[in-house]
């Protein structure tokens, strides 16, 4: 009978272990993953590789209920959740950061009515809400509020200013709030994110 090959990676803790298992050990998937998971606590699976193939996270219900036949090759990356959602709090604080030094250009190219300048507004919209699921996913996970009501009300003020001049196409005003109020926005998420990576360190 054919056991199959465990490769355990915690990233946090660079810790990796590799064990044998007979297949009926774990009645599907799932149950190998509970296993380690709760070796660690607050640890969240965040890869997979089976027989040295990546399989993408979003595939996770799919093959939780299939079960071992034996000679499989597993490996299983566990990272810390805070230390998941500090990863993602730097990254959001490295963006802002990208964001800063691209204001000006963004402003420039949409005064010029630029198709450049509309698909940079686009990708900013689509920044702004990225930068507010990773500071609801850090209040989720600290169990604490990072950005006031204030300012969420401040934020979405702002949004639709931009809005009612697209649907205008006021690109005037629209350069004026990327240059006057988008940095004041920007200060909102700097602070949030600086206040929620001390929190968990």
């Amino acid at each position: 009978m054919e056991n199959i090959k465990v490769k355990i990676i915690y990233e946090s803790d660079n810790e990796i272990f590799e064990r044998e298992f007979s297949k009926d050990q774990f009645k599907d998937f799932n149950e190998l993953v509970n296993f380690f998971q709760t070796e660690k606590v607050h640890s969240v699976l965040t890869g997979i590789k089976i027989n040295d193939k990546e399989i993408p996270m979003k595939f996770y219900d799919d093959i939780k209920n299939a079960f071992f036949e034996g000679g499989e090759t597993i490996e299983l990356t566990f990272d810390d959740l805070y230390g998941l959602v500090k990863k993602l709090l730097l990254e959001g604080e490295q963006y802002i950061s990208k964001i800063e030094n691209s204001l000006n250009t963004i402003s420039k190219e949409i005064m010029l009515n630029s198709e450049e300048g509309h698909k940079m507004l686009k990708a900013l919209a689509e920044g702004l809400q990225a930068m507010n699921t990773i500071i609801s996913q850090a209040s989720k996970v600290l169990n604490k509020t990072f950005i006031s009501q204030e300012e969420m009300e401040k934020q979405k003020e702002i949004l639709e200013k931009i809005t009612e001049s697209q649907d205008i196409s006021d690109n005037v005003e629209i350069s004026d709030i990327i240059d006057y109020d988008f940095p004041e926005l920007l200060n909102i998420f700097k602070s949030a994110f600086k206040r929620a990576i001390e929190e968990i360190e």
